[in-house]
């Protein structure tokens, strides 16, 4: 057995991974309402939810209580102020038409206990042979409530 003496300092670090600002994290009262739209019928005028968003390095959790809804996000732009989170998200679903695709960006800012922004949709229609057809839009104003949670500062 051999026993080398090291005089080697340690080194200590660490990687701030910073995508979901923990003030974020929580129970809230969320209010959503159109702007606008390309067609008034395939979207909600309002909706009032309660949200729990979790998350762990690059992942948000977001849980809606009433509907039961739960999606896993994969955040890809950091939050470079501890105050912003933005993501999109793409699902893909096929009928007996052929396929509709629904894209959404949100991005939202925190302040205090509220947060305050925008959601973004586009829904996109492709025929059986994959054959875009149409694209309608919508816009969202969208605040929230902590209901209990974490506080920004935290």
């Amino acid at each position: 057995m051999l026993l080398f003496n090291s005089h080697a300092a340690t080194l200590k670090g660490g990687v701030s991974e910073e995508y979901i600002p923990y003030g974020f994290y929580g129970s809230w009262a969320v209010i959503s309402k159109l702007k606008n739209a390309t067609n008034l019928n395939l979207f909600n005028y309002e909706s009032r939810d309660i949200w729990v968003l979790s998350g762990y390095s690059n992942v948000l959790i977001l849980e809606n209580l009433q509907s039961g809804a739960h999606s896993e996000i994969i955040v890809r732009e950091k939050s470079l102020d501890n105050k912003t989170l933005k993501f999109e998200r793409q699902k893909t679903s096929n009928n007996q038409e052929g396929k509709v695709v629904y894209k959404e960006t949100v991005k939202f800012d925190l302040s205090n206990n509220s947060f305050f922004g925008s959601d973004d949709f586009i829904v996109e229609f492709y025929n059986k042979e994959d054959k875009f057809l149409k694209k309608e839009t919508a816009h969202y104003s969208v605040s929230g409530t902590k209901l209990s949670g974490q506080n920004s500062s935290s």
